[in-house]
């Protein structure tokens, strides 16, 4: 397994299912990278570790979508 799958399955399912909630229904869209970063750096009811994680799986770039940000991290 890759690096990525090591780190994504260390991340709990209740963390994972947080994270796509706040994709889903805090983002607008599109959004940059900085801009979901930002949004998710501001849920102090997830482990700041869940938020590092996010921050190191997306990539760069502009989203369209909280299914394209899910898909291009892995989820």
């Amino acid at each position: 397994m890759n690096d990525m799958m090591n780190q994504g399955d260390m991340m709990g399912m209740a963390d994972k299912q947080e994270l796509m909630e706040h994709l889903q229904n805090h983002i607008k869209y599109p959004a940059t990278k900085q801009t979901i970063v930002e949004s998710c750096n501001q849920m102090d009811h997830v482990p700041a570790a869940t938020r590092s994680w996010a921050e190191e799986h997306i990539p760069n770039g502009t989203f369209k979508s909280a299914d394209e940000v899910v898909m291009k991290m892995g989820l």
